[in-house]
């Protein structure tokens, strides 16, 4: 997967570079979930009647539910998020797919490390659809801005 020199500034070109694996048509509707789970640092002090707390470390808990393609050339999201794959999760909201990137917009960028692919029960009247866990493996930042 391409690189991105700094997740909180991606440029055009890394987002747009050969080799990215665009998710928009081939997540369910309901398919992006990214959680946080925090630490808390406790803080309390002799002298005082009270608890006070701290955030402590974060972790985004990353999990893509897709459909297959019977096309093998158009099953990308399958043949190339394998486990162990490293790359970035870029998110992109409110806009619609069609907007191309460009600069000053917001993502979300995650340096993650794809987990095992999971088959999911097959559903009446639906296509073919798995599950995939991203573990977040570097930093990450949800308040990203695209550079030119």
């Amino acid at each position: 997967m391409p690189a991105i020199a700094s997740i909180s500034a991606p440029t055009v070109a890394e987002l747009t570079a050969v080799g990215i694996v665009e998710l928009e048509n081939t997540l369910t509707d309901d398919g992006l979930n990214i959680e946080f789970d925090e630490g808390t640092i406790a803080g309390p002090t002799l002298a005082s009647t009270q608890d006070f707390e701290n955030p402590g470390r974060s972790k985004a808990n990353i999990e893509l539910t897709g459909y297959r393609d019977n096309v093998t050339a158009n099953d990308r999201m399958w043949t190339v998020m394998v486990r162990g794959t490293v790359g970035y999760l870029v998110v992109r909201r409110g806009l619609v797919v069609a907007t191309a990137y460009a600069a000053g917009q917001h993502v979300e960028v995650y340096g993650v490390t794809c987990g095992e692919r999971r088959k999911l029960a097959p559903e009446r009247e639906s296509q073919e659809k798995f599950s995939i866990k991203l573990f977040a493996s570097s930093t990450y930042n949800i308040d990203a801005t695209v550079a030119a």
